[in-house]
């Protein structure tokens, strides 16, 4: 027991030592860290702290003359010339570069300051307070080897800084790198129709037709243009973009030194634009719907007024409501006085008056007779004062209508809330000048005073193109829809393919239930007129049937509800016939395809002649009369020569070999040749067995 005490109290005393030894080690790291950190700030002093916000105006080289930038306000200014669109965030971040700069090493004691180039430096900085405190700062050798830059302060070379090159880098470029540029134009492809481009090289134009097609223009013919290459370069508009800011105003005696005097080329683009639409008169609009609310408020009051000669309930609010409540009208006066309450508006406020004195037993009759002249004097008042449907909606209450008003003004004020834009045509002039440094070519947009360069990538798209690129290569094309008859000569003999063409009209009823919708609007309607009137018991049965709606409230039925719409389609059925006999569709078509779709590699501008006759020649009449005619010639060994108004189409060897063969199989040439190269079945079979014969015999004469 003695024992495990002992050693017990050791070790204690032994975690008592290591916690002191590890207090004591933290507490001399935590010192020589903090030193360390004291060393690297000595080490690495802050030599520039200027606040932004303290900069009054800032000088430096550019393109080896001084520029100084002054604030104006809250604006950055080119002190000598103040029209200058200065850049103002690249401003910004060369005067933040100066809150805070430190050296990474510094150097006393200098007696030759041209060993560190600042004898002449390479930029001389110079920061003016708003309380006139100036600093300089001479930018002298750079040590590519350490990325590091040589400075000194105030002038006094005898004290050089290290920096990192880094440092300073905002204070490099040109002035027009410290210029606010501006945006080359915004060009929808989509809404281009026209793209005209007039060079020392070559000139076209490519125009969208009114049918919506590409053509292209040049050497003074017009005639279909590849629909890709057309879009393709309509859509080059989109990335296009300038490469370098080089003068903000130009003046016209400059521009000679950009070669925009006499422009290697002109680009023209016309082309549409969504603008936000002008309004006309808002005041007028203010007006006219202050006139429409006091309309609908005219409506109220004279709907107030006519309450007692009103008799169809739908607009009463105060004593036509109370009145028709009950519909307790004599059965006698309610006919009379319900007919002619137009006409007479007193006799009708007596005979609705005297309706509350009937007695109870006429109640039913009363009621059946109260809602079919209502009815009838919906009718009546329909066809005398063009009283608008909504007139036999007569379960509609006040707030109902109040909220409908509401939501119908709320979608209104929604509406105009947006505003209205609308294409406007707009016209994008790009004069292209000299090559430039950068690589590109100077251009000017629009007559502007401002001078960019655009890389000659994007320009080539438009530049050295001639109307030749921009060719249709597709031989020939005529739809089988518009298709009458087509003549084919191959190999000596003359073949006739007529259309027939036989159309069919098929109706389909898309909307189904439609009794179950004409049904429920009957009910709905009937029963409205008896909610109004507050009928009960039997006299809603004698109301739901259709026939009692009138003929107001039949159409305005028809209108209300979704009735059945009938849509028609017309079909029509291509069917074909080779000199005189039917000719199978499939096949037919197999082969038209192929003629319509056949595409040239090339077309060839040099004069065409041929020693042979044509192996094809396609002649196609369309159903207006029009004809084109194709022949196709043997080139060469890869190519064949379509030609169609005097135009030389290259066509691929093999292409046109397809086309021969699937000729031949239409023309059934190409069966017959299948069947005189296959021998007859039987004939085979024969001399099989014959072989098989000789061979028995040779083996029983070896035996």
């Amino acid at each position: 027991m003695k024992k495990k005490s002992v050693n017990l109290i050791t070790a204690v005393g032994v975690l008592v030592v290591l916690s002191g030894a590890y207090v004591g080690v933290k507490a001399y790291v935590a010192k020589q860290e903090a030193a360390d950190t004291e060393s690297a700030e000595e080490e690495n002093p802050e030599i520039i702290s200027i606040a932004s916000a303290d900069v009054k105006s800032i000088k430096f080289v550019i393109d080896k003359k001084e520029v100084t930038f002054e604030k104006d306000g809250d604006s950055w200014v080119k002190s000598d010339e103040t029209g200058f669109p200065v850049d103002q965030d690249k401003i910004d971040t060369l005067v933040s570069s100066l809150n805070s700069i430190k050296a990474e090493r510094t150097l006393e004691n200098v007696e030759d300051a041209s060993e560190y180039e600042l004898d002449q430096p390479d930029n001389t900085i110079t920061v003016t307070t708003e309380d006139g405190e100036t600093t300089v700062i001479q930018l002298g050798m750079e040590n590519d080897s350490t990325s590091q830059e040589y400075i000194d302060l105030n002038k006094d070379s005898s004290t050089v800084y290290v920096v990192s090159n880094s440092t300073f880098s905002s204070f490099e470029g040109t002035l027009y790198d410290f210029a606010k540029s501006g945006v080359f134009p915004t060009v929808d492809s989509s809404t281009v129709s026209k793209i005209s481009v007039d060079g020392k090289d070559s000139s076209y134009v490519v125009e969208k037709d009114k049918n919506n097609f590409w053509n292209i223009t040049g050497d003074g013919e017009t005639e279909k243009a590849d629909s890709a290459k057309a879009t393709s370069l309509a859509s080059t508009l989109s990335s296009v973009a300038y490469a370098s800011y080089v003068n903000y105003n130009c003046a016209e005696d400059e521009l000679s030194q950009y070669g925009l005097d006499k422009p290697y080329a002109e680009i023209t683009v016309d082309y549409q634009e969504k603008v936000e639409k002008e309004s006309t008169d808002d005041e007028n609009e203010a007006e006219n719907g202050d006139e429409e609310v006091s309309e609908a408020s005219g409506d109220e009051n004279q709907t107030d007024e006519n309450a007692d000669s009103e008799t169809d309930g739908s607009e009463s609010l105060d004593e036509d409501a109370d009145s028709e409540t009950d519909g307790n009208e004599s059965p006698d006066e309610d006919a009379d006085s319900e007919t002619d309450g137009s006409e007479s508006p007193d006799e009708d406020e007596d005979s609705e008056t005297d309706g509350y004195e009937s007695s109870d037993e006429d109640v039913d009759v009363a009621d059946t007779e109260d809602s079919e002249a209502v009815e009838n004097e919906n009718t009546d008042e329909t066809a005398d004062d063009n009283v608008e449907a909504e007139d036999t909606d007569v379960t509609e209450s006040d707030d109902e209508a109040g909220v409908e008003t509401t939501d119908t003004e709320s979608a209104e004020s929604s509406e105009d809330s947006e505003p209205e834009t609308e294409m406007v045509d707009r016209e994008l002039v790009i004069q292209v000048g000299d090559q430039s440094s950068d690589g590109g070519r100077y251009v000017r947009v629009n007559d502007s005073n401002e001078i960019y360069t655009i890389s000659e990538d994007s320009l080539d798209a438009f530049l050295g193109k001639t109307n030749a690129d921009f060719w249709d290569l597709t031989v020939s094309y005529l739809s089988a829809n518009n298709l009458d008859t087509l003549d084919v000569n191959y190999g000596g003999e003359d073949y006739i393919v007529n259309v027939s063409r036989e159309t069919s009209e098929d109706e389909n009823v898309e909307t189904s239930n439609n009794e179950t919708e004409d049904e429920d609007t009957t009910d709905s309607t009937s029963s409205d007129v008896v909610d109004g009137n507050d009928v009960e018991g039997n006299a809603a049965d004698d109301n739901t049937s259709s026939g009692d709606l009138t003929g107001e409230d039949t159409e305005n039925t028809d209108d209300s509800s979704s009735t059945a719409s009938t849509t028609s389609s017309t079909s029509v059925t291509l069917s074909y016939t080779l000199n005189g006999k039917d000719l199978d569709s499939t096949t037919f078509t197999t082969f038209y395809n192929k003629l319509i779709n056949m595409t040239a590699q090339k077309r060839l501008t040099d004069e065409f002649k041929s020693n042979t006759d044509p192996e094809m020649t396609v002649k196609f009449t369309d159903i207006d009369g029009n004809e084109m005619e194709v022949e196709y010639y043997s080139y060469d060994t890869n190519y064949y020569a379509a030609v169609i108004n005097k135009k030389v189409y290259l066509v691929n060897k093999m292409t046109v070999k397809e086309l021969f063969q699937a000729f031949e199989t239409v023309t059934g040439e190409k069966e017959e040749n299948e069947n005189a190269e296959t021998t007859d079945p039987e004939t085979n079979a024969s001399t099989d067995n014959d072989e098989t014969e000789t061979t028995e015999a040779s083996e029983d004469a070896e035996e």
